[in-house]
């Protein structure tokens, strides 16, 4: 009896211990060390590589200063996120802090701790695959172990030089910054952090390749008082596919590109009545204009004489509040009839449209009459005056 006891009490043991290795091979497999991919590998051989572990937290959790946290809080909030990863990082020998939403693609923060700043929507638009700018070197970042980690390095592939060019234009002061755009929405910066903000330079160094002006970001450029912004002008059309988008700003490693502005200047009508032309009294005629580089395929705006203030009034906080800005080289759009007599004259709105109704009692000469609508441009040195012509005819 005793033995047969033994017998089955070993039996016993012998079962245990079998599901217990086979548990614990099972929760071996279960830990297994994740298999990096050959892209993987590749980016981690560089000698200063580093990673940083991702960890999910709420968005009322973001570790960086309160004052900073808002505007990403409120991004998070108002697209029905509630959650996000984090992690530290330590970049260009100091700590980081990176914050990561839905899409690193438009999800990205880096935060500087010293510096108490994130690396600007302006140089990145916040892309996790553009370069980052920290004290004049870029770095390039990668999800890894199945976007449980980002890895970082500093750029490692070729640099050129882009040059902001006076164009035979007598010029003191002249400076550029934002970003310029590959395909893939991969940005890479122009500029010098001055502070916590980009400032402008005259030339910089980003990664060789084929580049436009973002739509939204695009780069400020500043001709002795002049200010403007260039932008993609397909973008602004309205053409998202990739394939409408020319990329002609090409930087190479052995020659400078040099952005002078010196090819022809175009002003482009883009009413929102499109091939209508024909309008009768009492008629509201909505005109859009662009001034655009079209070889280069981009648009100028946002012009401003800087060395003239101008008083603006706005409504903060339930206060009307007085400041003074700088004055902005609005277009100006005159309509005259066809021996010449002005009979309407405006100034473009800062959204770059304006409206005007035909007035009821406009005289008109027969039956129809063709007006001579003209935009013109004031952008002082960098191309002068600029102006378009588009006939209407207005019928009584």
């Amino acid at each position: 009896m005793k033995a047969s006891n033994l017998k089955a009490s070993f039996i016993l043991l012998l079962v245990v211990l079998s599901l217990g290795f086979i548990l614990i091979g099972y929760k071996k497999e279960t830990l297994q060390t994740y298999e990096l991919t050959a892209k993987e590998k590749e980016f981690l051989s560089a000698p200063n590589a580093v990673t940083c572990k991702l960890e999910e937290i709420k968005i009322s959790k973001i570790d960086i200063p309160k004052n900073k946290a808002p505007s990403i809080i409120d991004y998070m909030e108002r697209h029905n996120r509630r959650y996000v990863k984090q992690a530290p990082i330590t970049l260009a020998n100091r700590p980081f802090k990176i914050i990561l939403g839905f899409f690193p693609e438009r999800e990205f923060y880096v935060y500087d701790i010293e510096k108490g700043f994130i690396i600007p929507n302006s140089w990145t638009s916040y892309n996790l695959h553009s370069y980052h700018k920290i004290d004049n070197e870029l770095f390039e970042f990668m999800l890894i172990e199945g976007d449980t980690k980002i890895a970082a390095r500093p750029y490692q592939g070729p640099l050129g030089t882009i040059k902001l060019g006076k164009g035979g234009r007598q010029l003191e002061k002249i400076g550029f910054r934002g970003s310029l755009f590959m395909k893939a929405g991969i940005s890479a910066p122009i500029g010098t952090m001055q502070g916590n903000w980009p400032g402008p330079v005259e030339q910089c160094r980003i990664p060789v390749g084929d580049y436009t002006p973002g739509l939204l970001s695009g780069l400020h450029v500043t001709y002795d008082n002049l200010l403007i912004r260039i932008s993609n002008y397909s973008n602004a059309r309205g053409r998202y596919s990739e394939n409408d988008i020319i990329y002609p700003i090409q930087i190479r490693q052995d020659k400078p590109y040099v952005l002078d502005f010196s090819n022809e200047p175009m002003v482009i009508f883009n009413h929102s009545h499109r091939s209508q032309t024909t309008f009768s009294r009492g008629d509201e005629i909505r005109f859009t204009t662009s001034l655009i580089d079209p070889k280069l395929d981009i648009r100028i705006d946002s012009l401003h004489d800087r060395a003239v203030k101008v008083n603006r009034e706005y409504i903060a906080g339930g206060k009307l509040t007085r400041t003074k800005v700088t004055k902005s080289l609005d277009p100006i759009i005159v309509i005259t009839h066809a021996d010449g007599e002005i009979i309407a004259e405006d100034v473009f709105s800062s959204y770059r449209y304006t409206s005007w109704r035909v007035p009821d009692d406009l005289e008109i000469n027969g039956d129809a009459e063709e007006f001579t609508v003209t935009v013109t441009y004031e952008t002082q040195k960098l191309y002068g005056r600029v102006s378009a012509k588009q006939k209407i005819i207005i019928r009584k």
